[in-house]
């Protein structure tokens, strides 16, 4: 869609999006393309309202598409200790959605906060926050809360507003971008889930 508008391609890497919200890669998208047809912020409100249902048809027909499972024993594993899970997503509200419907994920999550809810990842975390006690009636401080993630950024955006963090490397690549972050716990995978779980409970 920033093709479209912009009649060429960014060529955005994978670290010009992993952690980062949906209004922020298309400014990264726009800038980098030197946008200058149109103002910055509404050609990227004109692609955020537009582009999910774009992404729904592609998302839900795309056979690549897949989920971590070991993401998902691990929210299963948390919601047996009783413990309240909320998604925080870079996506704006409806792409997330798509995304998690697919894998019958959606209604896993007693809240969310989203890339429409706020600019970028430490912001997220504030309004998670708030999203906390308004869905779930209890004030959550920040040190009560774990923020699960894949990238530096969750990492910086948990250590931001005294979060903890647990970070799984997915890409070897990305290792000492996430070392750098200082996670409170840094994996190569969530498939050890008991031993996850004690460490959660231990802090």
């Amino acid at each position: 869609m920033v093709e479209e508008v912009a009649n060429a391609s960014p060529e955005l890497q994978v670290d010009d999006v992993a952690g980062y919200t949906d209004p922020i890669i298309l400014e990264t998208a726009l800038e980098r393309l030197k946008y200058t047809d149109g103002s910055l912020s509404d050609t990227i409100e004109t692609i955020l309202s537009n582009y999910p249902d774009r992404l729904e048809k592609l998302f839900n027909d795309h056979e690549d598409a897949y989920v971590y499972d070991d993401a998902v024993r691990l929210l299963e594993a948390c919601k047996k200790e009783g413990w309240q899970s909320g998604l925080l997503s870079g996506n704006v509200r409806k792409a997330a959605e798509i995304k998690l419907k697919r894998f019958g994920l959606w209604d896993s999550f007693e809240f969310g906060v989203f890339g429409d809810d706020a600019r970028n990842r430490e912001e997220l975390v504030l309004v998670a926050k708030e999203a906390a006690l308004e869905a779930l009636g209890e004030s959550f401080t920040h040190n009560r809360m774990v923020l699960v993630g894949d990238t530096a950024q969750d990492a910086i955006a948990a250590r931001a507003n005294g979060v903890r963090s647990l970070i799984v490397c997915r890409r070897s690549e990305s290792r000492i971008a996430i070392e750098n972050a200082n996670p409170t716990w840094l994996v190569d995978s969530l498939e050890e889930t008991e031993r996850i779980i004690l460490w959660l409970k231990a802090e």
